[in-house]
């Protein structure tokens, strides 16, 4: 028979307390749950040794290395020269222009081939921009010169020139 909770008077199987009023919840009796035997393990787990780490699916490459800025920089003298060489740097400008485009993508470069090609690439190409603005500069220097002793000014700088190299040729010769 079932107790009021409340107040502890047996309720004779009604759905509420005779004494207090309380309703009365019916429990169900709970099974008592017998533990299993201790039983081992047949196969008893080892911890694994020597496991090898797992490498990313993704490839991180690296930063551009100062490409991107050489470039930059090639351009930039490209724009400023461009005023005096009379289109030379123009070739400048346009090689550090894609030397930059290839320069940022080695940072979303997907594998390491790929890296390393645009890597290369700008590489060669603010080489070959820094190359032209120097034969630029060159050139004005040789202009400047020439425009201020004239054509024959020019020809006597190139002629001394060209005497002190052979003279110094021949000098390592000997």
């Amino acid at each position: 028979m079932a107790a009021c909770k409340y107040c502890g008077q047996e309720t004779g199987g009604s759905m509420f307390c005779q004494n207090c009023g309380a309703k009365v919840e019916v429990q169900a009796e709970q099974p008592v749950m017998q533990q299993p035997a201790y039983t081992p393990n047949p196969f008893p787990t080892q911890p694994m040794a020597n496991t090898i780490p797992t490498q990313p699916s993704f490839y991180t490459p690296g930063g551009a290395g100062g490409l991107l800025a050489g470039n930059i920089i090639a351009i930039v003298l490209g724009v400023i020269c461009c005023c005096f060489t009379y289109g030379i740097s123009l070739i400048a400008m346009i090689l550090g222009i894609i030397g930059t485009v290839y320069a940022s993508k080695v940072k979303s470069s997907l594998n390491a081939d790929e890296e390393r090609h645009n890597r290369r690439v700008s590489r060669i190409l603010m080489i070959i921009a820094y190359v032209v603005l120097v034969l630029g500069l060159v050139a004005i220097i040789g202009l400047a010169i020439a425009a201020s002793d004239g054509i024959s000014g020019f020809k006597e700088m190139y002629e001394s020139i060209y005497e002190s190299v052979s003279v110094s040729m021949e000098n390592a010769n000997k």
